[in-house]
């Protein structure tokens, strides 16, 4: 749940943010290994959404009721989407959209296909000896 700006300022002995990129950018290993504890992250955040999203939003009134509460749904609602969002970006071939965009290419390439055949049917079909 945090930044790596405020990983660093926590933790006595982490070099500044700017650092850690320019080692991600000189150091193949170290990015290689930044690469998996940003994949590990977002797994990590979408997995969280669950638990989240089943937390307990109810609260009792004066009376004793127990009633939904309607800003702790909010909060539910904002923070699962953020980490869906957040998951995405760090791991788009898992978690992204990019599945269901190839999923359309695939299938609009079949149909392509299937349309290129059928006016290769229709044109012999519809051919007009002179």
């Amino acid at each position: 749940d945090k930044g790596l700006d405020e990983i660093c300022e926590e933790n006595e002995g982490f070099p500044n943010p700017s650092t850690i990129y320019q080692w991600r950018i000189r150091d193949l290993q170290f990015s290689k290994k930044y690469n998996e504890a940003k994949s590990n992250q977002a797994q990590i955040y979408a997995e969280s959404t669950l638990k989240i999203a089943q937390m307990k939003v109810t609260f009792r009134d004066a009376e004793g009721n127990e009633k939904v509460d309607p800003g702790h749904v909010a909060w539910q609602k904002l923070n699962v989407n953020t980490r869906q969002w957040h998951a995405s970006k760090l791991a788009p071939k898992i978690y992204g959209d990019r599945k269901e965009i190839e999923n359309l290419q695939d299938e609009n390439a079949r149909v392509k296909e299937e349309l290129a055949e059928l006016r290769v049917k229709l044109d012999g079909k519809n051919k007009s000896e002179y």
